[in-house]
């Protein structure tokens, strides 16, 4: 998780699990109103009964907060459940035409509460992005510095294989050195037994 990110997930996964386990307590008169609100923006939800909506709706705003407030899930996994969680509360704000002015995009009084939720999508594709963006160049680093080790084993293997041939050499020469010097020392062994008859 990139170090940009951690202030969106930490104040986006808190508020939306808040929000989540807030709901828990919903009566069924309270989740029919926001079913009907929701259907605007998710049709899918138009079928359901005022219980399955609770459920649905509770689970669903606590997954996303926890998935944006534990690190160990993936920065691009989190962004895209709180873009596609926010982009059908921006849907329903703006299929309902009471919550917008005349244009259909500034909000009326009753719909400032929430046009905030593009906050919350501007927030989800700015961790996905952040993550996917982070990711390539974290991998262009990673295959940099593999590079890197290859390049030094190589060039330790290399000076390795130098010195290696240098110690050879000097050996070689040292070994000429002393069969010279026994040489030399036999000849004059030789003269001196000779010189001794």
């Amino acid at each position: 998780m990139s170090i940009v990110q951690i202030p969106l997930r930490l104040t986006t996964g808190a508020f939306v699990l808040n929000s989540g386990l807030n709901k828990r307590n919903l009566t069924d008169e309270q989740a029919e109103g926001l079913r009907q609100m929701a259907e605007k923006g998710l049709p899918a939800v138009k079928d359901m009964d005022a219980a399955t909506f609770r459920r649905f709706l509770t689970y669903s705003e606590i997954g996303v907060g926890a998935a944006l407030l534990l690190p160990v899930v993936p920065g691009w996994v989190a962004g895209t459940a709180l873009s596609a969680f926010s982009a059908g509360l921006v849907n329903m704000y703006l299929n309902t035409p009471e919550m917008t002015e005349d244009d259909g995009v500034r909000p009326s009084q009753e719909g400032t509460s929430v046009a905030k939720d593009v906050i919350m999508l501007g927030a989800g594709v700015a961790v996905t992005l952040d993550s996917l963006v982070n990711r390539k160049a974290s991998k262009r680093k990673a295959a940099a510095k593999r590079a890197r080790k290859i390049s030094d084993a190589k060039s330790e293997k290399v000076e390795a294989i130098q010195e290696a041939a240098a110690d050879r050499v000097d050996a070689i020469n040292q070994a000429r050195e002393e069969q010279v010097d026994a040489l030399r020392k036999a000849r004059k062994d030789l003269k001196a037994q000779r010189k001794g008859k």
